[in-house]
Parts: C-alpha cells; structure tokens; sequence
C-alpha cells in the first residue's frame, strides 16, 4: 500500500513539472530581467549624455531597448504598461531616460494567474524597484 501510494506521488511530480507554462519562477526571472534591462538603459543615457529609450513590441511580445537588447515576455504572461504614449513606428514607447537619470516614468505590471509583479521606474530620479501582490 505504502509502496503503491509513493508511486502516485511521484508520479503526480513528475506531472507537475512536466506541465507547459511559466512558473512562479520564470515569471519571476522576466520581471527581474526587465528591470535589468530599465536599468541598463537608464545608465547608458547617463554615460552617453543621450535620451534612452525602451520600447515594446507588442507582435513579438519583447521590451527592447535602444542598445538592442531585449526580453521577450512568455505568452501566457500578461503585461499592462503605464508609461510614454510615443509610437516609435510599430513600437510603443514604454519609458525615456534622460543624460541626467531622469526619465518619463513607468509602471509596468507583470502577471500570471494569480502572481502579480510590479516594475516602477520613478520619474525624477530614473530608479528602477520591483513590488510583488
């Protein structure tokens, strides 16, 4: 009987790692991912003495910086932006660094199920922090 109910059990785990999708994990390392990227770019305008922007690309679902690096977004992870309106052709502005640090702000909200992530970049000081609901 023991033996029988350890063989379920293991074979509900080897099922449950085995189902498609992102993760708690995953979803995790995206968000940090994309303040990585916010970050890289906030430092890039001040080293460079040029506005930096980051993009999104809504057909292949990317947050893509002017360095040309990107972080490509699971599909069954949800994205809701509140930040720049600008259209950089088939792009949407997300945020605008400036020479200074400054930036446009933004609140980018990373969710799945029921795991919920916030990205903020604030508007004076161009910094970058993580908040989880």
């Amino acid at each position: 009987m023991v033996a029988v109910m350890m063989l379920i059990a293991l074979m509900s785990g080897l099922v449950m790692t085995q189902t498609p999708g992102t993760g708690r994990a995953k979803l995790k390392a995206v968000v940090f991912d994309a303040a990585a990227l916010l970050r890289r770019e906030r430092l890039g305008a001040m080293l460079s003495g040029r506005a930096r922007r980051v993009a999104l690309d809504r057909d292949r679902r990317a947050l893509i910086g002017d360095s040309g690096r990107k972080v490509v977004l699971p599909n069954d992870v949800e994205l809701a932006v509140l930040g720049s309106e600008d259209a950089l052709g088939a792009l949407q502005a997300v945020v605008v660094f400036q020479p200074d640090g400054a930036s446009t702000g933004a609140v980018l909200t990373f969710a799945r199920e029921r795991v919920q992530y916030e990205v903020r970049v604030n508007w004076f000081t161009g910094g970058v922090s993580i908040d989880a609901y």
